[in-house]
């Protein structure tokens, strides 16, 4: 009797340590994902086999978020850089189209001479262009109409808008200014502006009109900085929430090209990290609105 207990007690205990045997198993076999560890380590080898020089031409209004971008970028893969150059968006489909870029930034929408057909066109956010006067103008709002009038030279002092008795000094862009593209349709004041200065980059106009009280221009919005101020049009704010419902009227997109049919790693990691929360939190802190 005594054999029989001590047989079924040894029995109990070594079911007991093999039942304990497979539960440890099936733990490590949930916790342990082979497919989730290899496609950790494919994205890691991904990410330290991206080389080369990643090249950007075009508009001086993208330069801020591109370089925000590039930083962003290159720091996920290191052995990548970028570099941004142009003097406005009109360089944006010359250089793509020579090779010495492999995107084009513009800050408005391709016109039909710069073949966009040839082009895969990437809306990567929306800008709104503020309409800017030295921060201490006694002016804040002005209309569609009046904007128009001071760039084309029909108002000429400020007391004619409500400001002081002085003279207005408009400032603009240089011809292949996508934000002077921008401003000019959607004011309807092409090839009638009037400039006592054509400026070749949007920080030349910041700092133009920050030193003159007579002084209006035309900036994207996320330049708009404590030197300058940024009036109202048609008394709606120039804020993200009244750009996104479109009351605001002054605004453009900001795109990117690249030839169609290039295969690239580069332009592929690029429009893919600009799609990605990292990316879209980068286009935002720029002060931009980011296109989903």
């Amino acid at each position: 009797m005594k054999r029989i207990v001590s047989s079924i007690l040894s029995a109990a205990i070594l079911c007991s340590a093999f039942a304990f045997a497979g539960c440890s198993s099936a733990v490590e076999g949930v916790t342990s994902n082979p497919s989730q560890a290899s496609g950790a380590a494919q994205t890691s080898a991904g990410e330290a086999n991206l080389s080369g020089k990643l090249t950007l031409n075009g508009s001086t209004s993208m330069a801020k978020v591109c370089q925000a971008l590039g930083e962003a970028f290159s720091a996920k893969y290191p052995n990548v850089t970028v570099e941004k150059s142009g003097t406005g968006s009109g360089d944006a489909a010359k250089a793509v189209s020579a090779g010495t870029a492999l995107i084009g930034d513009l800050s408005r929408n391709m016109k039909s001479e710069e073949n966009p057909d040839d082009y895969t066109i990437v809306q990567i956010a929306i800008d709104g262009i503020a309409i800017a006067v030295n921060k201490d103008n006694k002016v804040d709002n002005l209309t569609s109409d009046q904007i128009a009038k001071i760039f084309t030279g029909a108002v000429t002092n400020w007391k004619d808008v409500g400001g002081a008795d002085q003279k207005i000094t408009v400032l603009g862009r240089e011809a292949a200014s996508g934000t002077r593209d921008g401003f000019e349709s959607i004011f309807k004041v092409e090839k009638k502006a009037k400039y006592a200065a054509e400026l070749s980059s949007t920080g030349e106009v910041v700092t133009k009109v920050s030193s003159d009280p007579g002084a209006i221009g035309y900036v994207s919005l996320d330049s708009v900085n404590n030197s300058i101020k940024a009036v109202n049009v048609d008394s709606i704010q120039p804020t993200e929430e009244n750009i996104v419902n479109k009351t605001y009227k002054a605004q453009r997109p900001f795109i990117e090209i690249y030839k169609k049919g290039t295969d690239s790693d580069l332009i592929k990691a690029w429009f893919e990290f600009i799609k990605s929360s990292e990316g879209q939190a980068v286009i935002k802190k720029a002060g931009l609105i980011s296109v989903k």
